[in-house]
């Protein structure tokens, strides 16, 4: 069993070789002229140029749209900035008033505070 499929695949082998063989004697190959060939270049460059110009200007679009949301990441960031020139300020304006109000207490504390003396006993004016 195995030869007779090992003997099959290398028919099949060599009738496509065949195949190929007499398709490609087939065909003609056309020697082209040095004019014919400068023109097929010609054209193959204008189509070179054509696509590289394209992309050229899809790598411009890209970057323009790159640029654009780098600003509008920018604006963001500015939008932050104020929002946290606002709590820094909010926090200076609280420590100077802690300072101040411990400064008022610190100035009560050395002042000295005169009792009146009683000249009654307090027992008695119950």
């Amino acid at each position: 069993m195995n030869t007779r499929l090992v003997g099959t695949v290398i028919l099949m082998c060599a009738a496509s070789l065949l195949t190929v063989n007499a398709y490609a004697t087939d065909k003609p190959h056309k020697k082209m002229t040095l004019a014919e060939k400068g023109e097929q270049a010609r054209i193959e460059s204008a189509e070179l140029e054509q696509t590289q110009l394209q992309k050229a200007r899809d790598a411009a679009n890209a970057t323009a749209e790159r640029e654009q949301k780098v600003l509008a990441k920018h604006e963001a960031n500015d939008w932050e900035a104020q929002q946290l020139e606002k709590a820094r300020a909010q926090s200076e304006q609280r420590l100077s008033r802690e300072q101040k109000y411990l400064q008022q207490a610190q100035e009560a504390a050395a002042q000295t505070r005169k009792i009146p003396k009683e000249t009654s006993d307090p027992a008695q004016s119950e």
